[in-house]
């Protein structure tokens, strides 16, 4: 018993020295944990600051702090306020921050470094500042935290003049290029508009009209593919604007199908013509729904491949490449000198977003060339509004189209088929969505769905506005309000009610 007693002994004196140890206070790593280095608020106050009217206060977006001033503030000259951990020392732009003291907030970014008292910590914070509409501006914000979205870019018209046009966060976060309307943005499905500018171009010249046929020995495409059928043979242009050709009903989208658009077990996308070859191979007749067989203008089914066989149109007709048609016969009627077609990034042009992926969607997967008339084209939202100037059927800038013409882009196609895609089916005119169930009255409009693309314009609603609202990613994540696209939609449609 008793060697029993000595070693309990032994390991009851050792226990209580650990207990002794464990109780010392430890010093952790960085310094004492009540020694503090954060900014806990960054303003512009508008005692110190003469025309902001009230206390513009900075929004975290995506870690960044974001400022809205007012319009005409001279950022060279601004008074901020930096609340900060007690006793810490901040420092602006390398610089210690004077309070009441003036500084240069006119550069992509400023940068605030807020040291704690004893120097054993350090956090910095990356501050934006702009001139704008803050109630406007509150709202993006909300929307590019809430998305994860790194630039935007918006422009509000009212009739002809923009009253509001303001790009927000980067085109490239890599170098903090700050966005401006001017920055070169994606469109996707929006470049189907431009396609359809293209063929009302060649229809006003006479080169074309919206009812010829498309395919086989009286086709405009004639001789370009084999195995035409007689199906394929009723398809014509208009079928193709309106998206009624039945071409892809029943099949994966072509355009965003691998096993069509690049050439086997690789990821070199094959030319236009092979993808459209390879479409018309795997849909020989018309599509038999159990209701109704889908034959030429039945009824709607969206079809990227479609605006494909458009942009081949245009080159065949006009013997030009599509982009230079573009640029030589339709946008330089407008003034318009900086819209282009996309590439990969080893191909952006200097004022062009980079396109951040999320998720598994990779924003430089598409080929844009080979689906130019479909998802090809890089634009502005300032040239956007320029161009919707020219195509409103008011006088106030001429258009470039006729009366009658713009009347059968902006007519809904009647549908000869039964259901709600058919004759039911009201929604789409050629190239252009319009009548949304509750936005946009009177407007007609187009949104884009791309990975690393967000884009909308809205072309003179009833109250004669119109608006663009372009992002260089895409979120596949909803909020209160829904999806990206159902939060771009609510947001342009309440910066008409604002700006109105």
């Amino acid at each position: 018993m008793k060697p029993f007693v000595k070693r309990t002994g032994w390991i009851f004196a050792l226990f209580l020295l650990l207990c002794a140890a464990a109780c010392d206070p430890v010093e952790p790593e960085g310094g004492s944990p009540n020694v503090a280095a954060n900014m806990t608020r960054f303003s512009f106050p508008s005692g110190s600051n003469s025309g902001l009217g009230s206390t513009a206060s900075a929004t975290l977006v995506n870690g960044y702090y974001f400022v809205t001033v007012p319009e005409g503030t001279d950022l060279t000259r601004l008074v901020p306020e930096i609340i900060a951990s007690e006793g810490a020392t901040v420092y602006l732009d390398d610089a210690p921050y004077v309070p009441g003291a003036c500084h240069d907030f006119s550069g992509n970014v400023q940068h605030v470094k807020v040291v704690s008292e004893d120097g054993s910590r350090s956090n910095d914070y990356r501050i934006c500042v702009k001139t704008g509409d803050n109630q406007v501006d509150q709202k993006v914000y909300a929307f590019m935290h809430d998305f994860s979205i790194p630039g935007v870019s918006i422009s509000i018209m009212r009739g002809t003049e923009v009253v509001y046009s303001s790009g927000y966060g980067f085109a490239v976060t890599e170098t903090e290029t700050r966005c401006t309307p001017d920055h070169l943005f994606r469109m996707a499905s929006i470049s189907k508009q431009f396609c359809t500018m293209c063929i009302m171009t060649l229809k006003e010249e006479g080169r074309l009209g919206l009812d010829d046929r498309v395919f086989g020995e009286n086709g405009i495409l004639k001789g370009l593919y084999h195995d035409v059928t007689p199906y394929h043979e009723s398809i014509t242009v208009r079928h193709l604007l309106s998206h009624s050709s039945g071409i892809c009903k029943g099949l994966s989208d072509p355009c965003f199908t691998n096993s069509y658009r690049f050439y086997s077990g690789t990821s070199n996308p094959v030319p236009t013509d092979t993808l459209i070859q390879r479409t018309l191979n795997a849909r020989q007749q018309p599509y038999d729904d159990g209701t109704m067989v889908w034959s030429p203008g039945m009824a709607y089914n969206y079809s990227n491949v479609g605006f494909c066989i458009l942009h081949r149109i245009v080159e065949v007709i006009s013997g030009k490449d599509y982009e230079s048609f573009l640029k030589e016969d339709v946008l330089s009627k407008m003034g318009i000198t900086d819209t282009h077609i996309g590439g990969y990034r080893n191909e952006r042009r200097p004022n062009e977003c980079v396109f951040y992926m999320q998720g598994e969607s990779d924003g430089y997967a598409n080929p844009l060339r080979e689906m130019a008339g479909a998802a090809g084209i890089i634009t502005s939202t300032s040239q956007m509004m320029r161009i919707l100037t020219f195509m409103d059927g008011d006088d106030t800038v001429p258009d470039i189209f006729s009366y009658e013409t713009l009347t059968e882009m902006y007519t809904p196609y009647h549908y000869s088929g039964g259901g709600s895609y058919g004759s039911a089916f009201n929604r789409y005119g050629l190239g252009w969505c319009m009548n949304h169930s509750y936005l946009f009255p009177g407007a007609h409009y187009h949104g884009g769905n791309i990975a690393g693309t967000a884009t909308l314009w809205v072309g003179h609603t009833e109250r004669g506005m119109s608006g663009a609202f372009v992002c260089n990613s895409r979120a596949y994540n909803s909020n209160g309000t829904g999806d990206i696209d159902d939060n771009m939609y609510v947001l342009l449609n309440d910066f008409f009610n604002h700006f109105e």
